[in-house]
């Protein structure tokens, strides 16, 4: 039904007349006053089998070709416009071999006409844009995507521009996502517009977005690359990404970004900042373990050589010999699942005993 009301008033005007003619012309003069009677035929004669059937196939078959060709205009199938010349074609023959056998001459001339009239009016562009697929536009948001044709003032061309738009514009036709485009968003304005696929994107400082252009040095036969930040597009310059080995200043001045190279004592800084925070919680993490330790640690008051058992925060209990603090320790460990450590006489550490699973 929604093709029915998308039709436009001059092919539902065209259908209807073209339906009216056909049934007159087949249906009524064709019957009474043209070739049927011209030939010595009546309506009596139908009464004969073998001219019943071949009058019946004969209007079966219009019928069902007028039934196709109004249901292929209805649904938009360009078939059907086709069709519909030739059965036009067809149908003029008719008028054709009227004239030739001098049956209304006049009359059959001006079917011919008519017929002739319906194929150019079939032909036009008007009846084959109705025939073109329908696109739905592109939507994004409450936006919709228009296209219109506009001629270069500095080029003998025409292009065709693309442009968001949240209401009807004054030119312009909604069209659908052109090809090797996506849509990019304005950071200030947040409005939508096209941009190629695969452009790299430019950098932005706040409202500032990086641009760069290429100047030749007075003093040197070469060309080097220039970098600057504007807020608006600036006559010369295209948008670009940060470049590798630089990052963004600001003028304390003028609060203006710019460019600047990286200093290398900084970035080793921060290299040497990320290991040591590294190590430190691999430390952290290891002194976390389920470990009960047995340390050479002397408390004051006692001769040296006396051995503690502990964990990490938490000191269990003290023993004059290694032995029995290890011991000690294998009992908290066996309760805990954990594992002893025993430190050695050259500070570093050795497993003594390790819970079975």
């Amino acid at each position: 039904m929604s093709k029915i009301k998308e039709m436009p008033p001059g092919i539902s005007l065209f259908l209807i007349l073209f339906l009216i003619f056909e049934l007159y012309y087949f249906f009524v003069d064709y019957l009474f006053t043209g070739l049927y009677p011209f030939y010595g035929y009546v309506i009596d004669s139908l009464e004969n089998i073998p001219y019943l059937l071949i009058t019946l196939f004969l209007y079966i078959v219009i019928i069902f070709a007028l039934y196709m060709i109004v249901k292929g205009f209805i649904f938009r199938q360009d078939w059907a416009r086709k069709f519909a010349i030739v059965f036009s074609i067809w149908g003029s023959l008719w008028s054709i071999w009227a004239m030739i056998i001098g049956n209304r001459i006049f009359v059959n001339l001006l079917f011919f006409a008519i017929y002739m009239l319906i194929i150019i009016y079939l032909t036009t562009t008007y009846v084959k844009n109705y025939f073109k697929p329908i696109v739905e536009p592109f939507t994004y948001g409450p936006y919709t995507l228009y296209t219109r044709k506009v001629k270069l003032k500095n080029a003998d061309r025409i292009i065709d521009i693309y442009f968001f738009s949240s209401h009807k514009p004054k030119s312009g036709e909604p069209c659908p996502m052109p090809d090797g485009y996506e849509v990019g968003v304005n950071p200030k304005t947040k409005m939508p517009y096209l941009q190629k696929i695969g452009k790299v994107k430019p950098f932005k400082y706040g409202d500032y977005t990086l641009y760069t252009r290429k100047v030749k040095l007075k003093n040197a036969d070469r060309i080097i690359d220039i970098y600057f930040f504007s807020s608006h597009k600036p006559k010369s310059g295209e948008p670009c990404p940060m470049p590798d080995g630089y990052e963004v200043g600001v003028n304390p001045r003028t609060k203006l970004p710019y460019l600047k190279k990286k200093d290398k004592k900084s970035k080793k800084k921060e290299e040497k900042k990320d290991k040591k925070t590294g190590s430190e919680k691999e430390t952290i993490a290891k002194k976390k373990t389920n470990v009960i330790y047995v340390v050479n640690k002397p408390q004051p008051g006692q001769v040296k050589g006396d051995w503690a058992v502990r964990s990490h925060g938490k000191i269990f209990s003290h023993h004059r010999t290694q032995e029995n603090a290890i011991k000690q320790a294998r009992k908290i460990a066996k309760k805990r699942d954990a594992t002893v450590l025993v430190q050695g006489t050259n500070g570093k550490f050795r497993e003594s005993f390790k819970t079975k699973k």
